[in-house]
């Protein structure tokens, strides 16, 4: 019984350890799976503005919207560097913009009620967002039957993607509004008054003259000036706001430029050579050379002033159909075959009717009304001038479709082409990007002898082969650096030039290595101090714009305020200029007499003289730019002597001796002048100074 007893005790202890770890594993699984959701927000995490986390996939949203407007805008289906990088900027401005303001707008209790929202959109105060979508381009006004039409549609249809569009568009006009009446709050709290207005007009046109003594912060030699590490450490404490850093991470890196062997240019002789009889015998140049050259055959005739002198020098004296080469220019090896020989103006006096066209359908109508037109004029039913007075639709229409003269250059391509190859009076028709065109040329320039060559030609560049040679090359190097140290040991050992670059998280490009994203965001991200930048790949090698880059971290610089040691050079000029400014002072306010020249003789010196002043703009040659002297100026009466005048660049005395125009004006005008002045600008200062108050934690070096 007793051992019956002790397994039942064993069992009771067994079942409740049981018991524990399957509740535990309940809690710690369902605590585990919340918490993977956690970590994986702050992986997803973009932002933190004003303590509000932003995820990546809202972001990329937002970037997609105006990625999309803008390749519709420009008509192109994918962004180049430029435009990726400010719409990436711009998407987060936007985003740190709309989140400020929604708080602002919700502590102010600014609302749009649904009565504003249907005027602006069908009512009398159309938005200007409604007169953009739904105007007319011609007149810009608003048929509201089809704004109507529209909703009305979309409504009916919810599943139709023109809905998407108008969510956009309504989100825009209520941001805007909102946005509105939050500048004309901050706008009725601003004020000019009487005193502001009278002194605006006194300074308008004003024009003086002045006697000016100076002594310049420079003409002291800072070893002289004393100061003590209290100075520094106070002028840093005051300072402190200068001396915010953003996050910066500093590579040394090596670069293998990816150029092509001296066998790769033989090669690329060889080429040349070995075609040389095909291209000479071929009886169609053009299909010959777009089946085999780097570059298509180019429809142009050339003067000799424009060849090289070799390949003029040939061709002025060559036969149709000779053939010219190789030779090099630059890093192509090129081939020049005569096509052909024509003496052409030098310039045209030429008349033209425009049909437009900017898409298909209308291309194919307005080829029709060009055909038309031509034979209109071919028949003798109507004058060229006539037709192209009632039907071109362009600004030359009025003069019957004179342009006047104009030489090479000055025209697109097709149209010169046209222009400068047809015969004097001959009509002939030409598609441009603008749309279809008949042209008549009425006067010749003085004809010359052209040439049209077929060039054949081949870009030297690097084989595979090089191209292994040389990332084998910096796989070596890589190899043997495996951090830091080792970097600049192999540099030194190799006898290259390591380089230095400076860069912020967000940065995408390099000096000197163009576009270097990948590299940037690899630094900052997943490299430490010391240690080479390694790709994703696991390879420090990188390939950015036909070099291959190897980089190693030399330091990090943390965002947040520099110490005082990081910053003490600088703090310390500060400091001795304000030690000149406080001694300068002291000196000119012991100095001071009746006089101007009393003044400068117990200074020890010259009294210099400015006329033709203007208290609005510039500044005194002799001074420079000093914005207090302006102000000074303005409230001195002549003759008056000023007080020391502390400055940017030094310490001054001036006496006004003449002073011409200003003063005339209207005082209530002048005030409201400089409020709207002051209120066009409120809303832009009173974002900016919203933002500069939240805190903004950018990580999109994270995902871009």
């Amino acid at each position: 019984m007793a051992t019956l007893q002790k397994l039942r005790n064993q069992a009771g202890v067994l079942l409740a350890v049981v018991i524990f770890i399957a509740l535990a594993a309940f809690i710690l699984g369902d605590l585990l799976q919340s918490g993977s959701s956690l970590i994986q927000g702050k992986q997803l995490e973009i932002a933190v503005i004003d303590g509000e986390s932003v995820e990546y996939p809202e972001f990329q949203q937002r970037f997609d919207q105006i990625a999309d407007i803008y390749k519709s805008n420009n008509q192109v289906n994918t962004l180049d560097e430029a435009a990726y990088q400010q719409i990436l900027n711009q998407t987060f401005e936007n985003l740190v913009h709309d989140l400020i303001m929604t708080e602002v707008y919700d502590e102010l209790a600014i609302e749009i009620t649904s009565q504003e929202m249907f005027d602006m959109v069908q009512g009398n105060n159309l938005h200007p967002i409604i007169v953009q979508v739904f105007g007319d381009p011609q007149t810009g006004m608003v048929d509201k039957a089809n704004v109507i039409q529209f909703l009305k549609y979309i409504q009916e249809n919810p599943d139709a993607p023109q809905k998407a569009g108008w969510l956009n568009i309504e989100k825009e006009i209520l941001k805007a509004k909102k946005e509105s009446k939050y500048t004309d709050m901050v706008a009725k709290g601003l004020y000019a008054n009487s005193l502001q207005a009278k002194q605006s007009l006194i300074s308008k046109d004003k024009i003086a003259d002045l006697k000016f003594v100076q002594k310049k912060f420079s003409t002291i030699p800072d070893s002289t000036v004393k100061y003590t590490d209290a100075d520094l450490k106070k002028y840093y404490n005051d300072h402190q706001r200068e001396y915010e850093q953003d996050a910066q991470k500093t590579i040394s890196y090596v670069v293998f430029n990816i150029l092509p062997s001296e066998e790769d240019d033989r090669s690329t002789l060889r080429w040349m050579n070995d075609i040389k009889n095909e291209f000479t015998n071929a009886t169609d140049n053009v299909q010959f050379v777009n089946m085999n050259a780097d570059n298509r055959f180019e429809d142009v005739y050339e003067k000799q002033d424009v060849l090289s002198s070799a390949v003029a020098e040939w061709a002025f004296n060559a036969q149709i159909n000779e053939v010219f080469g190789p030779y090099k220019e630059g890093n192509v090896y090129k081939m020049a075959k005569l096509n052909d020989i024509k003496m052409l103006p030098d310039s045209v006096k030429a008349s033209h009717i425009l049909i437009r066209a900017e898409n298909a359908n209308e291309t194919q109508f307005a080829a029709q009304i060009i055909d038309s037109l031509k034979t209109v004029i071919e028949s003798g039913r109507a004058t060229f001038e006539q037709v192209a007075r009632d039907n071109s639709q362009d600004g030359s229409a009025s003069l019957g479709g004179d342009l006047g003269w104009f030489k090479r250059g000055q025209m697109v391509a097709p149209f010169e082409r046209a222009a400068f190859r047809a015969a004097k009076d001959e009509v002939v028709a030409v598609q441009t990007q603008f749309g279809f065109h008949l042209i008549k040329v009425t006067a010749q320039g003085k004809t010359s002898k052209h040439v049209q060559l077929a060039v054949l030609d081949r870009e030297v560049i690097p084989s595979t082969q090089t191209y292994q040679n040389l990332y084998t090359t910096a796989s070596k190097f890589a190899a043997n650096a495996q951090d830091l140290e080792g970097f600049n040991k192999q540099v030194a050992a190799e006898g290259l030039s390591a380089r230095t670059a400076v860069f912020g998280e967000n940065d995408r490009q390099i000096p000197g290595l163009g576009e270097a994203r990948s590299l940037i965001r690899t630094a900052f991200n997943d490299t430490k101090t010391g240690k080479l930048v390694v790709g994703t790949d696991n390879s420090p090698v990188y390939e950015l714009n036909d070099k291959f880059v190897i980089a190693a971290v030399t330091s990090a610089q943390e965002k947040g305020l520099r110490t005082l040691e990081q910053v003490k050079a600088s703090v310390t000029l500060a400091v001795i200029k304000e030690k000149k400014k406080e001694m300068l002072m002291n000196q000119f306010k012991s100095a001071k007499a009746s006089t101007i020249e009393e003044t400068a003789s117990k200074l020890g010196l010259l009294v210099e003289s400015a006329q033709g002043f203007n208290l609005n703009f510039g500044s005194v040659n002799a001074i420079g730019y000093e914005p207090v002297i302006n102000g000074a100026v303005a409230a001195l009466d002549i003759n008056k002597l000023s007080n020391p005048i502390e400055g940017r660049n030094g310490v001054y005395f001036i006496q006004l001796t003449n002073l011409t125009g200003g003063g005339n004006g209207n005082i209530e005008s002048e005030k409201l002048a400089l409020y709207q002045s002051s209120s066009y600008r409120a809303n832009f200062q009173a974002y900016q100074t919203l933002k500069e108050e939240t805190e903004v934690v950018d990580k999109r070096s994270k995902f871009y």
